[in-house]
């Protein structure tokens, strides 16, 4: 489809998109998961802080309840780095892999509130100490992690090494400073039902310089929003692409998902291609340019399955879907200066 014609048909925003699960229903589903294990329970509480929690070869199938546990995520070891005094430099606490999860097959995981220290205002290239909420890893395969609540982390939840098969799924993540969802391992997997509010990069499927080749695993987004959020980035105010897709990323199905694009001198195109490109599957989508000026004519746009709302109407569409998330999504655990 080209340019012209894919503006012309654009529609309104998808309904189901704006339309999830009501709040009795996602309650119902939130508590009924932890009778699906067929391993022990375990039950984590209270306030962790800048203490790391490893939990690591448990029984197939395992359970783990954090609705209850709070943990502090802090990648900089000082308020401010810059180019002479960088993050690995200074005397704060740092606690950069506050959760890890290692070879817990069929892990299902729940809750889990998530706050953190990484500076928001500095530069990326002189806050980029690697650091995730949560790093499941490790023949940590079939995983299932729901109702995660996580805000101002360097990653949300980063998956490596052998993690097939992934479910992350009713999970609210904002200002994030990286990516939402690091998946640079390249695993077949499925994002569902989330909230990704303010972040650099999306879902990272992108192997760098490492070798890898995701071509003939696929990872579905379905019925989630994605906000890309504007950070200083090598001097510039900007953000990357939801999907920072490479030519060898695991194919793509996404469906009744929004993406919504924050800067108008956002950076990213090359990879936007590659999204379209790795796509298999296209439905009930809409892309949400938020910014009043008018769409860059090299912003490359989905050949099918993404209506295109623009300026206003793009941002009026975001607001009404994101508060409907959060209506319906009672039980994901909250901060105390979040909306109810």
């Amino acid at each position: 489809m080209d340019r012209r014609t894919f503006l012309r048909i654009a529609g309104a925003c998808p309904a189901l998109a704006l339309a999830p699960i009501s709040a009795e229903n996602h309650r119902e589903r939130m508590f009924a998961v932890g009778q699906l294990s067929e391993g022990p329970e375990i039950v984590l509480s209270g306030e962790y802080g800048y203490a790391q929690k490893n939990i690591r070869n448990l029984p197939v199938r395992a359970m783990i309840d954090a609705r209850n546990a709070s943990f502090t995520v802090a990648n900089s070891r000082n308020s401010a780095p810059n180019a002479l005094i960088g993050c690995d430099m200074g005397w704060q606490p740092i606690n950069r892999y506050p959760l890890v999860i290692r070879n817990c097959p069929g892990v299902h995981f729940i809750g889990g509130r998530f706050d953190g220290r990484v500076p928001l205002t500095t530069d990326w290239r002189h806050t980029y100490c690697n650091s995730a909420a949560m790093l499941v890893r490790d023949g940590t395969s079939h995983a299932t992690i729901e109702g995660v609540r996580a805000r101002r982390c360097w990653d949300g939840v980063r998956f490596i090494d052998h993690v097939n098969d992934f479910r992350l799924k009713g999970s609210w993540l904002s200002e994030i400073r990286d990516d939402a969802v690091e998946n640079d391992y390249l695993a077949s997997g499925v994002v569902e039902d989330c909230l990704f509010d303010g972040c650099f990069s999306g879902i990272s499927l992108d192997p760098g310089s490492r070798e890898g080749d995701g071509r003939q695993e696929t990872v579905t987004i379905d019925r989630s929003l994605i906000r890309m959020g504007a950070y200083l980035a090598k001097g510039e105010v900007t953000h990357q692409a939801p999907v920072k897709a490479a030519d060898v990323s695991p194919r793509l199905k996404i469906t009744e998902t929004i993406f919504a694009l924050t800067a108008a001198n956002m950076r990213g195109f090359r990879r936007l291609e590659r999204t379209w490109a790795r796509m298999i599957e296209s439905r009930d989508n809409a892309l949400l340019w938020l910014p009043d000026e008018p769409i860059p004519a090299e912003l490359p746009l989905p050949r099918a399955g993404f209506a295109l709302h623009t300026g206003a109407d793009a941002r009026e569409c975001w607001d009404k879907a994101r508060r409907q998330w959060i209506t319906s999504h009672p039980d994901v655990p909250r901060f105390p200066d979040d909306e109810p």
